[in-house]
């Protein structure tokens, strides 16, 4: 019989995610997605604990980093990047897991260290800090709500200061604390429906029958949510193309395009293709669809999901669409979506490494792209055509400044008021402008239920 390891096999697998997240400033739920396909052999539970581990030392890095400093009396920069993944996914484990034991977490970090490392300086680093950690983990003093909003929110809900402050700033203090407690919450599990292959109540029977509760979207008509957060990439379902990992706010989106069939529709920033294919299920499939990115490896994505999903009116190319575009000049378009590239601060909840990546000064350096990318593709627009600019991050200089700059600049456009395109019932998700704004911290009347931070304008051209 083989020797067990000398490590935990799951604890080390969510160290490489972590470091992997790290080093390519790859997305955490594309890279736990990538390492499960690469082990199948992984039991679900297993795959839950990485999830747990990877996404829970994620959200809570500013509060895990602040506990490893007071033990370890060096500031979080000084010590080996490597390390300090491992220092957190064991202070994760004795601040917030109450199944997992302070003594386990401890000693099972202390085993990867020395599998890792094979250092025994190392290792001892590791149990010295992290026994410290155990022992002032009920010690956390936060500044009080009422005086110091701003420190008492960055640190309770771990948050870069400068966003926190930003926010409050922006939304007030209690509308801040709400948007950073649901960012720390796990967001729902939705998927759109491939109305081309199947109704979405057939693919909620056919989820049943794989023990897979699910309700039906309150917006979208195409939206599932499911009672758990599965692996479901590779699954049987998933590559028969009859449904596409979509959250409902993303949904959203395609209706206030309201692409017909037969249209030509660009997709300007189309990657991974959710949006482009969504209106191209509106579409039943027909007209042209132009989807463009910048990037080979996405565009390669965008044409895997056409296939998977069994949609050919798609034409992929690959173009930065804030230069000039790779077609004939007297090429126009019904109606064009840009979904622009964009701080992604709506998503935190989804994608919690993005909060500690950003700078203050993105939004801004972002607007100037985001704008580059309306003014060149604005022209391509039909007379009576409509552009819709959305993003899924919750900034003004992001969202309205760039619209109304592009108006500014655009006297022939006019925003067209949501409210009387979209469904009454949706009528919460539209401002008094008429703009899409959805907040992760909205609680739809459901129980726990959720949509990501969005932002949509509807513009039209001409009268």
């Amino acid at each position: 019989m083989a020797n067990p390891p000398a490590f935990d096999e799951v604890r080390m697998q969510a160290w490489k995610i972590l470091r992997q997240i790290e080093e390519s400033r790859a997305f955490a739920d594309f890279s736990l997605d990538k390492a499960f396909l690469k082990q199948p052999h992984l039991r679900p539970l297993d795959r839950a604990f990485i999830f747990e581990l990877v996404m829970g030392a994620l959200r809570w890095q500013g509060k895990i980093d602040r506990a490893i400093h007071h033990a370890s009396r060096f500031p979080e920069k000084k010590i080996d990047p490597k390390l300090l993944q491992l220092l957190r996914l064991g202070a994760y484990q004795i601040l917030f897991l109450d199944r997992v034991p302070d003594s386990a977490a401890v000693n099972e970090s202390v085993r990867l260290a020395k599998a890792v490392f094979k250092s025994e300086k190392t290792s001892n680093f590791v149990n010295a800090v992290l026994r410290s950690v155990a022992r002032k983990k009920d010690q956390e003093f936060l500044p009080p709500f009422a005086s110091q909003p701003v420190e008492y929110i960055t640190q309770a809900f771990s948050h870069p200061q400068w966003m926190v402050e930003r926010w409050v700033n922006e939304f007030g203090p209690e509308t801040t604390q709400n948007i950073c407690a649901a960012n720390n919450q796990r967001p729902p599990f939705t998927v759109r429906v491939n109305t081309l292959q199947i109704s979405r109540e057939s693919l909620k029977e056919r989820f049943r029958a794989e023990g897979i509760d699910s309700l039906p979207t309150p917006f979208s008509p195409e939206g599932l949510v499911l009672d758990k957060n599965p692996f479901l990439a590779g699954g049987d379902l998933f590559e028969k193309g009859l449904y596409f990992v979509q959250d409902e706010a993303s949904q959203i989106i395609a209706h206030i395009v309201r692409p017909q069939p037969g249209e030509r529709v660009l997709d300007a920033c189309a990657a991974p293709g959710g949006k482009a294919t969504h209106m191209a299920q509106l579409m039943k499939n027909q007209g042209e669809i132009f989807a463009l990115d910048f990037s080979n490896a996405k565009i390669n994505l965008i044409r895997e999901n056409c296939r998977r999903l069994g949609i050919s009116m798609i034409k992929t190319l690959q173009a930065d669409a804030s230069r000039p575009l790779p077609f004939p000049s007297d090429l126009t378009f019904n109606r064009i979506l840009v979904d622009a590239p964009c701080t992604g601060l709506g998503i935190l909840h989804r994608n919690p490494e993005v909060k500690w990546r950003r700078k203050p000064e993105d939004a801004l350096r972002l607007k100037s792209l985001q704008t580059a990318l309306l003014e060149k593709v604005c022209s391509r627009l039909k007379p009576g055509g409509v552009l819709v600019y959305s993003t899924c991050t919750m900034t003004r200089e992001e969202n309205d400044a760039v619209v109304d700059a592009f108006l500014s600049a655009h006297k022939d456009f006019h925003v067209e008021d949501l409210h009387r395109i979209v469904p009454k019932s949706w009528g919460d998700l539209v401002d008094g402008i008429g703009f899409l704004r959805t907040y992760p911290q909205m609680i739809i009347p459901r129980e726990e239920y959720r949509l990501d931070g969005f932002f949509a304008a509807r513009m039209k051209k001409g009268k």
